[in-house]
């Protein structure tokens, strides 16, 4: 028989899902638990385990007090004012590790070269205006 607490928990953890468009499959690799079973609880098929919250809640980032209240506050995710991104590529080994510093190379040339462009129109526009 699933307790009130257990069935709280996986519905406030549906609304957070669907609220922040998070996939099911990220959450079932951060936390380790197989994708059957994490849909499976998310539908209410089986019933959630104590070690299950505390692994979901772990992989979300949350405590497990968050998915248990009464009235989940469920901010508007704001990614404009953000300057960072995030990608989880599994477990680190030398081959993604040397992948994501290329990955983060790269970007860096391309602001650079994006930087050397604005500059090189703004200076042309200038001797435009000049020889005029």
């Amino acid at each position: 028989m699933v307790d009130a607490a257990q069935n709280l928990f996986v519905q406030n953890l549906n609304k957070y899902i669907s609220h922040y468009k998070i996939k099911q499959s990220f959450i079932a690799k951060r936390a380790g638990i197989e994708k059957n079973k994490l849909s499976r609880i998310l539908n209410s098929v089986q019933p959630i385990t104590y070690e299950d919250m505390h692994s979901i809640s772990d992989a979300l980032d949350k405590d497990i007090k968050y998915f248990l209240q009464e009235k989940l506050d469920l901010l508007a995710p704001d990614y404009k004012d953000s300057a960072s991104i995030a990608f989880y590529m599994g477990t680190a080994d030398e081959n993604k590790e040397r992948l994501a510093n290329q990955v983060f190379d790269l970007l860096e040339h391309i602001d650079a070269i994006i930087g050397i462009r604005k500059k090189m129109q703004k200076e042309a526009l200038e001797v435009w205006d000049y020889e005029f």
